[in-house]
């Protein structure tokens, strides 16, 4: 009866699983609701308005190059761009990477690299900025474009790939973390580091930054599929730093429950990309564990 008591325990370890798992409707129950209060979404939605609040607490973010707020701004704000080199273009509510346009290399005057080798000239910058403050990329009837110096990844992130950039997603609740992972673009992705999109997920170790477990499309890799990187065993750079960041800008803003997105550059370290006050899920799957795990770790 030896396989009996084995069967009892793969079922007992079965439902603990699920336990530990949180669905989007027990994260909205449990977290965002009685953490997140609606007046203050604008916070995590409006990137503008994030930066402003991290500035206030001396928490460190990409530098902000240029705002444009309306049609009539987008002729000047794109003269004023001619000679610089490299820079990324954003809309402040947009979500999900869409509307993110990087620029890489200036060619000439007026005509940049994008990101994956396209070019793109002033005419077609112009355009792309006319369709942000339309809100084609946003959930708003208009927008606002920022211009950021783009960030220049250690070379730990290069490694895991070049064409993109990698970020690090670490969930807080009151400014404390819960779990971490590490996005990595593909060339699938688009360059883009959201899972959803063809990105990778590597889990990391709250204690230690130490990569342990890597997925692709909801399937376990060890190596990039594109590039064979090796994923797994590798020490996140100033992984001290990077939890500091986090909790920083946790606490700068009235939201209790946060997906906190950093990216660590060459020169100025880690720096806040943006946060999400709705964070998905996937990072339960990338970790092979539940969230209530976590909370549980959390409150003991």
């Amino acid at each position: 009866m030896r396989w009996l008591s084995g069967l009892r325990e793969a079922f007992a370890q079965l439902r603990a699983r699920r336990e530990e798992l949180v669905g989007i409707n027990q994260r909205n129950v449990m977290l965002v609701y009685p953490h997140n209060a609606r007046r203050d979404f604008p916070l995590a939605d409006d990137k503008l308005l994030g930066k402003e609040r991290f500035a206030t607490a001396g928490v460190p973010t990409p530098e902000t190059l240029a705002v444009c707020d309306g049609l009539y701004a987008v002729p000047s704000t794109v003269e004023a761009l001619q000679d610089r080199e490299s820079f990324v273009v954003k809309p402040a509510s947009g979500s999900g990477g869409q509307g993110i346009l990087v620029l890489g290399e200036r060619l000439e005057p007026g005509v940049w690299r994008r990101a994956g080798g396209d070019t793109i000239t002033s005419a077609g910058l112009q355009r792309h900025m006319a369709d942000i403050l339309f809100g084609v990329y946003s959930k708003t009837l208009e927008d606002r474009v920022f211009i950021e110096r783009r960030i220049v990844p250690h070379a730990f992130f290069q490694e895991l790939w070049g064409d993109g950039l990698c970020d690090i997603r670490v969930i807080t609740l009151h400014s404390q973390p819960l779990m971490s992972m590490i996005r990595v673009p593909t060339a699938e992705s688009g360059g883009r580091a959201n899972l959803h999109q063809g990105g990778l997920g590597i889990a990391l170790e709250l204690e230690t930054g130490r990569t342990y477990r890597a997925l692709h499309h909801g399937m376990p890799v060890e190596r990039h599929p594109e590039s064979g990187t090796p994923l797994l065993g590798l020490q996140v750079p100033d992984w001290a730093r990077v939890l500091e960041v986090a909790r920083g800008a946790a606490g700068a803003v009235p939201l209790g429950y946060l997906g906190v997105d950093i990216v660590v550059d060459q020169e100025r370290g880690p720096l806040v990309l943006e946060i999400n006050a709705r964070p998905g899920l996937e990072i339960q799957n990338v970790h092979g564990s539940g969230l209530g795990k976590a909370l549980r770790r959390l409150s003991a």
